[in-house]
């Protein structure tokens, strides 16, 4: 009732916390999960061989994941807004890619360019998640030869893929009918 006349009771947040409560969510979940990645390409039928992902390679699946929830944000706010909140989450995820910050903002902006090529050929954004991961670690090297002449990814692997890849997209949706963040 009290949304109907334009009152609501959602918490406050600022875009500095906002930033830190999504940068937090968003690792917990990459550094419990990233495990089912590994089994699901490691142990994979639809593949000839096993990639041998290691433990090591979840720092390209972070940079993967956190790319591709930053550009979703472009579509839930104002591109000031997507701005400010960009610059709070890459201030909490820079010292999480490397020390020194300048080679961490060069690894995270090539990533982003690379994300960006990949979303100009797959503009949905788990598509070209899936896709990334697919290039990242040379998925198609250990598929079946029809698919490796192809050079695309088994039908039955990908979408089982951006189905497991869904479970690493930030829900804004649910956030903001919640929360309404202050700039």
């Amino acid at each position: 009732m009290l949304k109907f006349f334009g009152i609501s009771k959602k918490e406050k947040v600022k875009v500095k916390r906002t930033a830190d409560i999504f940068t937090v969510a968003l690792n917990k979940v990459i550094d419990g999960g990233f495990s089912e990645i590994q089994d699901f390409f490691n142990k994979n039928n639809n593949l000839e061989t096993s990639p041998n992902i290691s433990d090591e390679d979840i720092k390209w699946f972070r940079l993967i994941v956190f790319v591709g929830n930053l550009n979703a944000m472009s579509a839930k706010f104002e591109d000031e807004e997507t701005l400010d909140l960009r610059n709070h989450i890459l201030d909490n995820l820079l010292p999480l890619l490397d020390d020194d910050n300048e080679i961490a903002m060069d690894l995270f902006l090539d990533y982003e360019k690379y994300f960006d090529d990949v979303l100009s050929k797959y503009p949905d954004n788990q598509k070209a998640m899936s896709m990334s991961i697919f290039d990242k670690y040379k998925i198609n090297d250990c598929q079946s030869e029809l698919f490796k002449r192809k050079n695309e990814p088994n039908p039955i692997l990908f979408n089982e893929l951006k189905n497991l890849l869904s479970h690493f997209m930030w829900n804004w949706d649910e956030f903001l009918e919640n929360c309404k963040i202050v700039y």
